[in-house]
């Protein structure tokens, strides 16, 4: 079902970069979120595996939209201080994320059908398509360039390559803990579902705060140098997470964990916005494809280690993945900003 969804995702994003450099990007995040709804509704009334299939299809057109011009619009609103503002906008994706835990496993906890928690999100989206709707956007500024010719200029640059990776393996981080903290704790620390529902929340809570304060720290210091010292952090904190055998020690160190993981995708693209001169919203586009394939690969393969060696075998990738952020981001150090 997740590989359905993410692969229409990927296709739109692509399709979305291009036509929103013609069009605009009002009236491809309007019907993004009209296509979330639409999509969402369906799976609430689905009766049979291949209608699932179908209407979680729909909702990755709607989200491919969504993920493909936010952050360019973003940019388009705060050219001269996007990494401040890409950190806030995107802190609202974990805060969704959090949400979504407490009020829908509430609500399943009290007795009503999975089916109503669909419904409600499709009226979420419903109401966001028709605020988009009658908004103002920013002019649309006629594109220079033929999207091939951006696009092969953008694959050309060395550059583009260093995020690309950077991109993919802060996506990792932020799925591996997303979608394993909750299994994690159930099979090692506490037997009890809601210990696992509180893991999830902890981390995407810290996440959401994290990305607030990375937003205050990019006034006082490089972005450059707060992932360098975010991926520090997160080597220590993943690695230690192995060696603990308390929930409250794992709940404090998932805690330190969402702050190390915070800043990475919204700064990336930041900093890639900052030191490459290419159009923005190809190049985001772009980025949050590599962003989406390391979101969707990694807890897949942390998922096979587990079914080999167990879950604390899979945990291993989590501190490879940020050093591979520090590796990668002392590359990213020779390119002049």
């Amino acid at each position: 079902m997740e590989t359905a969804r993410t692969v229409l995702v990927l296709l739109t994003l692509m399709v979305a970069g291009i036509c929103a450099r013609h069009w605009g990007k009002k009236i491809f995040i309007t019907y993004g979120q009209y296509f979330l709804a639409l999509g969402l509704i369906l799976t609430s009334y689905a009766d049979s595996y291949a209608l699932l299939i179908m209407a979680l299809m729909i909702t990755g057109i709607g989200g491919g939209f969504t993920e493909a011009l936010i952050n360019p619009l973003v940019v388009d609103l705060h050219a001269e201080d996007s990494g401040k503002y890409l950190n806030i906008a995107n802190a609202f994706y974990p805060i969704g994320v959090m949400a979504g835990a407490l009020i829908f496993g509430e609500l399943l906890t009290l007795g009503y059908s999975w089916r109503l928690m669909f419904r409600i999100a499709g009226i979420g989206a419903l109401i966001m398509g028709v605020l988009f709707h009658i908004s103002r956007f920013p002019t649309p500024i006629e594109a220079e360039h033929s999207s091939a010719h951006v696009i092969s200029d953008i694959l050309r640059q060395p550059g583009f390559w260093l995020f690309a990776a950077a991109i993919f393996l802060g996506a990792g981080v932020e799925s591996s803990f997303t979608f394993w903290s909750r299994s994690y704790v159930e099979t090692y620390l506490a037997d009890v579902p809601r210990a696992g529902a509180i893991a999830v929340v902890i981390f995407a809570g810290t996440m959401a705060v994290g990305r607030l304060l990375s937003a205050r720290l990019s006034e006082f210091m490089s972005l450059r140098t707060l992932m360098m010292r975010s991926a520090i952090l997160g080597v220590l904190v993943s690695s230690a997470i192995l060696f603990t055998n308390s929930l409250i020690a794992f709940y404090i160190l998932l805690a330190l964990a969402g702050f190390a993981a915070a800043c990475f995708w919204p700064t990336i693209l930041a900093e890639a916005d900052a030191c490459l001169s290419v159009d923005t919203t190809m190049l985001f586009v772009m980025l949050a494809c590599f962003g989406i394939a390391g979101f969707g690969l990694t807890p897949w393969i942390m998922g096979v280690m587990g079914d080999s060696a167990g879950l604390k075998a899979g945990f291993l990738v989590i501190p490879g993945l940020f050093i591979g952020l520090i590796l990668v981001l002392t590359l990213e150090r020779r390119i002049p900003n």
